[in-house]
């Protein structure tokens, strides 16, 4: 057995062929006999009923008719020259061969409107097995471009220039996140497409349009349940209706978020490579400050506040040397060391930033505060708390704005929450919050300060969350960070 083609698909192994030609010799043999003795069946019927005596020829031509249709031309036929031998010989003559003009023509009458019905039922058996196998062909093909669009996350279209209506194919995978039908009758495709992508959508159609060139643009969609997905609409015109414009629509999310993902890390590699150099410049001239403080802060003659101001600036130039050392060795996992004790740390980063937070009107506090220490690098720890209630800050409202921390305990982690009463985080950025490079405070910003925040934490075994909704106190944004309680 071999395979087939057939329409342009490859077919499995055939049926067997003697199981083919037994049936239809079957068939003929079946249909050969009726063709014999349905006519003298139904002249019989026609002279012994009163009713059938005015048209005497009918049940033979429904007989006829029947044969052909069910078994073929050739019984057909046989069943016609068997009604014009039995009205000649049985009904016109009682049993007798009769050669009348009249009888002749009776007979000839006979044949011809019977060859006529014979052949009309051969065409329309003819025509009923093409249909049926042409049915059979598109359904074929249907399954074929269903499962085609089903496997590529697309849909086939057809667009109407005239009345600007769009019918998508039957089987297509639900790219917009509703059944074709609904979408169908929810207005013009183009409200499909989210607002800030439809006149680049639009121009890109009467363009096309325009000039009878492929249509090709890529454009953003909103699922009902608020995902934000990519697709990708190919086009052409149709060579027989100009108004009639063909293509497919394919989902490209993951496509795109690939390509986001490969530009983020080519950013990402680029950051490092310029953070590590300027960590290693910024070394030198820290060296050369920190040996002129020290000198400085020998000099008998210097005032106690004097010294004191000395003694913070060495701190700081300090954390800035740790700063840069982290920043060179960022990305080498190193295990977390301490333990630290949260309210300190927090303490002074409160301190830090309690004048920033004056200026604007605004105020910073410490609400519970648990003497908890948990096993992260101090310097790390500052860090991670800096960017985070650097933020806050930031966010604030002026004037009244607020920003409170809290030091509690859950099970055996630290729970550090941190809210402000800003101008909050959208739900739909909430997701994206701590993705490097995506950043709400436009040209300001750099959109790695969380994301670094949110590696630092995650380095030291613990998590970060962020909250806008079911808030007390009229607080808009909450940060939650956990750490796992050191051993003391």
């Amino acid at each position: 057995m071999g395979n087939s083609v057939h329409d342009g698909f490859i077919q499995g192994p055939a049926r067997s062929d003697s199981s083919d030609r037994r049936t239809r010799f079957l068939t003929q043999i079946c249909g050969y006999a009726a063709a014999i003795v349905l006519p003298w069946f139904g002249a019989t019927l026609s002279i012994r009923s009163h009713a059938l005596q005015t048209t005497p020829v009918a049940l033979n031509f429904a007989a006829m008719a029947g044969i052909t249709i069910l078994t073929g031309l050739g019984p057909g036929l046989v069943a016609l020259a068997s009604t014009a031998l039995i009205f000649n010989y049985y009904v016109m003559s009682n049993g007798a061969w009769s050669t009348s003009p009249k009888n002749l023509l009776r007979t000839a009458a006979i044949l011809c409107i019977g060859f006529l019905i014979v052949w009309l039922c051969e065409r329309q058996r003819v025509i009923r097995n093409k249909l049926r196998v042409t049915l059979s062909s598109l359904q074929m093909r249907t399954d074929f471009l269903t499962k085609a669009q089903q496997a590529s996350n697309s849909v086939a279209w057809m667009f109407n220039t005239q009345d600007s209506h769009i019918r998508w194919a039957e089987g297509g995978a639900e790219i917009f996140g509703s059944p074709f039908s609904e979408i169908s009758t929810a207005g013009p495709p183009i409200l499909l497409v989210m607002e800030e992508d439809r006149d680049r959508v639009e121009k890109a159609f009467e363009q096309a349009i325009r000039i009878g060139e492929a249509l090709q643009v890529e454009f953003r969609v909103r699922w009902p349940n608020g995902d934000v997905h990519w697709l990708e609409s190919r086009g052409t015109r149709s060579a027989s209706h100009a108004h009639i414009w063909r293509g497919v629509t394919v989902d490209i999310t993951d496509r795109k978020n690939a390509e986001f993902a490969l530009v983020r890390s080519e950013k990402l590699a680029a950051i490092g490579r310029l953070s590590a150099t300027i960590a290693h410049e910024i070394n030198n001239p820290l060296e050369a400050i920190t040996n002129l403080l020290y000198l400085a802060s020998g000099d008998p003659q210097l005032q106690p506040q004097t010294r004191s101001y000395l003694e913070v600036a060495n701190q700081e130039l300090v954390r800035l040397g740790n700063i840069a050392q982290r920043t060179l060795n960022f990305a080498r996992s190193k295990p977390a060391n301490g333990p630290a004790s949260l309210v300190e740390i927090v303490e002074s980063v409160v301190t830090m930033f309690h004048a920033r937070c004056n200026l604007r009107g605004g105020e910073i506090r410490l609400g519970q505060r648990l003497d908890l220490r948990v096993r992260v690098p101090v310097d790390d720890l500052r860090q991670i708390f800096i960017n985070i209630i650097s933020n806050a800050c930031d966010a604030l409202p002026v004037p009244n704005g607020c920003v409170e921390i809290d030091i509690a305990k859950e099970g055996e982690s630290a729970v550090i929450s941190i809210s402000d009463n800003g101008i909050g985080i959208p739900t739909e950025h909430l997701s994206r919050i701590f993705e490097p490079f995506f950043t709400t405070k436009g040209d300001v910003g750099t959109g790695i300060g969380l994301w670094i925040t949110k590696e630092m934490i995650e380095k030291s075994g613990g998590l970060i969350t962020v909250h806008n909704d079911n808030l007390h106190a009229g607080f808009q944004t909450m940060f939650r960070v956990t750490f796992p309680v050191a051993d003391r």
